[in-house]
This record gives C-alpha cells, structure tokens and sequence, in this order.
C-alpha cells in the first residue's frame, strides 16, 4: 500500500505492476490518466489495469490531495467500515428497514411524531397558598426529557393577585409577571429542568393551582 501527496497541479506517474489499481482513500476526486483514456479516482474504485504499466494521477484542483492506493493481483472489493466519506449530495428517496429514535421526537416507518410527557404530578398542597412577599420554590429541579411546569393564579378575591416567577430566588424578582383570580386566572407554562420559585407581589395571599409533567 502506497501514499502519495499530489499538489496543485501536479502529475505523479504511478508505476503498475499487477493486475488491479484501488483507490483506497483520498481527501478530494483527482484524474487517471494513461493510455486507456482519463478516469476519475476516488475512494473505492479498483481499476482492471490488464496489460497497462503505468497510470498517471493527476490534481487539477486548487488544494493538495492526499491518496492512498495499492496494485496487486487481487481484486478487493471494499467493505464498511462504520465510517463513509460522501463528496457529492446524497438524495434518500426510501429506508428500506424501519428506524426509530428515542428522544423528544420518534422516526418509525417514515413518519415523524412527538414523544408526549408520560409522566404527571400535581403542585402540592403545602405550596398552594403563598403569603404576602413571601418567596417559595413550588417544584424542584427535574433532570427529565420534555419537562414542563404550568402554574396558575387563582386567589379567590374580587381584585387581580400578582406574582413572579423565576428559576431562583434571586431572579424571581424579575421574572415573569402575572395577574389574575379565581374569576379570570392567569396560566404560564414553563418548559424547563430548573427549579421554579414564585413571589408574591401583591397584597395578602395568594393561591395556585399548576402541575410537572415529564417524560421517563
């Protein structure tokens, strides 16, 4: 087996001494010329040489190009290695064998559909009610695929109850704000892994309803 960088450029008489040439890499298509014609080389082709005994690699691009060639008396038929080099656009109009990915998304039978959250817990009791100024973390973090926290304001009251929301208690202040009561409640869903902290803005006590869901 033999390397050989050619230039731009270049020409490299490639002497042959066996029956067959294979290109077994190279960085970029490059010519083979000789006296059966000009040929493109590039990985996995094996040329029938018969009774040619020499070929002439030529670089008629911009760049060097590294290849990688062997003669010998054997045809050898390449094989996959787990690793392909495409140069040109590849168009796929059919998978024969049916796929699947596990993941926010799954691919089966050529068809595409969201993994929805499987998994639902409901904000606990003890963290409904949040007094006047008070900061309270209503759900822990959650390391989950597609989890997401709804949060509701539904204080029983004639006037709009105000909160913020935040990931921290230190940012709560300025998170995102919402207004609302039993009569026209505020909703926000919140696509995230972190904690949840809410903040009572307004004046006394505030009640929420909300919930995780996620997928396991």
């Amino acid at each position: 087996m033999a390397k050989l960088t050619l230039q731009p450029n270049q020409e490299r008489t490639i002497p042959i001494g066996g029956l067959f040439l294979s290109i077994v890499n190279a960085s970029t298509a490059f010519s083979i010329s000789g006296d059966f014609g000009r040929l493109v080389g590039e990985v996995g082709r094996v040329f029938e040489m018969n009774d040619y005994r020499e070929a002439i690699f030529i670089n008629e691009s911009d760049a060097p190009i590294d290849i990688e060639y062997e003669v010998s008396n054997i045809k050898v038929h390449a094989s996959g290695k787990g690793l392909v080099a495409i140069t040109n656009a590849v168009e796929v109009t059919r998978i024969q064998e049916a796929i699947q990915v596990n993941a926010n998304a799954t691919v089966e039978n050529g068809k595409m559909a969201l993994l929805p959250p499987n998994n639902f817990e409901g904000l606990d009791v003890s963290k409904s009610v949040i007094s006047e100024g008070q900061t309270l973390e209503i759900f822990p973090a959650r390391n989950e695929v597609a989890r997401r926290a709804f949060i509701q304001l539904i204080t029983e009251s004639d006037t709009f109850s105000k909160i913020r929301i935040g990931t921290s208690a230190l940012n709560v202040d300025n998170g995102v704000f919402l207004a609302g009561n039993l009569n026209a409640p505020a909703t926000f869903e919140f696509d995230t892994q972190t904690p949840v902290f809410v903040k009572n803005m307004g004046v006394g006590d505030v009640t929420l309803a909300g919930c995780e869901q996620w997928r396991a």
